[in-house]
């Protein structure tokens, strides 16, 4: 994220460093920790990670530097760079680096009240509906999440679902620039295990779920799970809000001092019961201290009356008003790519989980939609163990499926569909490639299914949502779900 910011003094930066003459007065223009990065003038933190290489990272960016700060182990390898530029030696380049940024960009956790979303699926919807909400209520938010990053009246494409540490710094400057008040973030497992979220107290922290995702990177499931679970154990004062519907959940329960539950089963704290689940709205009764009260809202499906539970729970933990929180509920349109209705029988939805392709199917089943073309496929180069469990699934509940490309990265395309294909006991399937093609296909064959008066027939286009491109090796070329819809439907009478 490009965000300069006021500039500051070295001494203003590091007032607990004894600097050599003349160098407290030197003026930087930011901080930066990756080469790739670096700008003209800024302070660059030399802060070892896997494959680092310390010469190829000092490559090409000594004119940029202004000054290098180095853990002291380093110090015979940079004796020669040394004589070029600034260099500070300390015991804990990482640390250094921590609090450096927080004076430059004058962090105080006090400045906002944090809402943290942590869990596999549902985060980008209870964000987006809490901020939402918050915005309804008069208040200036910062919204962070995997669609973009919204700050008080500005957006900016999101790199990542939760910012970098120093991101996160320059975002929160910003913030305060605009007189924000609540920053609401999902807050991924990487986040949490990477500490991109250190020095941030949360007034509210809200679990979702767990299920399969990121076994690339976590391992085990129960390795997932603490991830998550550090969330609420590093923030023990903070309202805690859990799924307890979910089997973590439940887990979670547990190990939180005085929680609050939310969901469809008896004993939640904050419930919905007599639910009407229709193909234009959900409606329900929500059962809150004892009292009852009706909630309508244009989002479809148990998995979204769950979120909205959520939302509910937190804002009026919070203290806004419930009665107000729910009549700005029906107003709340989603956030883009979760279920999203782009023609009045074609859905997208980010789903890419095992668990989060069952729900979107299961949602458009309870709502009346009897036969369901799903188009679908895997990431490259993440966790292989749910490709056939998610080609099992739409086996299951969909009358046919388009298994085709998602992001397939440095893996082969055609390669991942047919560890999809393994998941399938029918064959109600094709394999087509090229995911265009693939839509287009689902399209025509829900056309003539339709034509035959199947009313009840709808296309589900999974697993990129809102995403507007396609990687492909290295590179994003562009391609957004929703618009390659409409621009096919264009040439077709649906």
């Amino acid at each position: 994220m490009h965000y300069r910011t006021h500039m500051k003094t070295l001494k203003e930066i590091f007032p607990h460093i004894s600097l050599p003459r003349g160098m407290s007065t030197l003026v930087s223009a930011g901080i930066c920790e990756d080469s790739r990065l670096i700008q003209k003038g800024d302070i660059f933190f030399i802060l070892p990670r896997p494959n680092f290489d310390i010469f190829s990272v000092l490559e090409g960016i000594r004119n940029k530097a202004l000054l290098f700060v180095a853990s002291k182990q380093y110090r015979a390898i940079l004796a020669a760079l040394s004589k070029e530029k600034p260099v500070i030696f300390v015991n804990d380049a990482r640390k250094e680096f921590y609090g450096a940024v927080d004076r430059f960009y004058d962090f105080n956790a006090t400045d906002f009240k944090f809402i943290g979303v942590t869990g596999t699926n549902g985060k980008t919807t209870i964000t987006t509906l809490i901020n939402y909400l918050i915005t309804k209520a008069g208040e200036k938010t910062a919204l962070l999440g995997t669609v973009n990053y919204s700050i008080g009246n500005k957006i900016f494409p999101a790199s990542h679902t939760t910012p970098d540490y120093l991101n996160l710094r320059k975002i929160f400057n910003m913030a305060k620039k605009q007189k924000v008040r609540y920053v609401v973030m999902e807050v991924s497992s990487h986040a949490i295990a990477q500490a991109r979220t250190e020095g941030i107290t949360f007034k509210a922290c809200i679990f979702t779920n767990l299920t399969r995702d990121h076994l690339d990177y976590h391992k085990t499931m129960e390795s997932y799970f603490q991830a998550k679970r550090m969330l609420f154990t590093e923030n023990p004062r903070a309202i805690a809000v859990i799924n307890g519907d979910d089997p973590y959940g439940k887990k979670l329960l547990k190990d939180v001092r005085r929680p609050l539950s939310y969901g469809l089963t008896p004993g939640c704290d904050i419930r919905a019961t007599c639910l009407d689940l229709g193909r234009e709205q959900s409606e329900f009764i929500l059962n809150a201290n004892g009292k009852e009260y009706p909630v309508v809202t244009p989002l479809l499906g148990k998995h979204n009356v769950s979120n909205i539970l959520a939302a509910i729970a937190v804002t009026a933990s919070l203290g806004f008003k419930l009665k107000k929180v729910i009549a700005a509920i029906p107003s709340f349109r989603g956030a883009d790519g979760r279920l999203e209705r782009v023609h009045k029988n074609i859905f997208v939805d980010y789903a890419h989980t095992p668990d989060a392709l069952s729900k979107a199917l299961s949602a458009l089943k309870e709502v009346g939609y009897g036969k369901i073309i799903c188009v679908f496929g895997c990431g490259g180069n993440r966790d292989k163990g749910k490709r056939a469990m998610m080609g099992a699934i739409a086996d299951k509940d969909a009358i046919f499926t388009f298994i085709t490309s998602d992001n397939p990265r440095h893996e082969e395309a055609g390669e991942i569909c047919r560890q999809i294909k393994e998941g399938f006991r029918s064959c109600r399937y094709r394999i087509v490639i090229d995911r265009r093609e693939a839509i287009k296909c689902a399209i025509k064959l829900c056309a003539n299914t339709i034509e035959k008066g199947y009313n009840n027939c709808c296309i589900l286009v999974a697993g990129k949502g809102h995403e507007d491109y396609q990687i492909l090796g290295d590179k994003k070329f562009p391609f957004k779900d929703s618009a390659v819809i409409k621009e096919l439907l264009k040439n077709v009478d649906f």
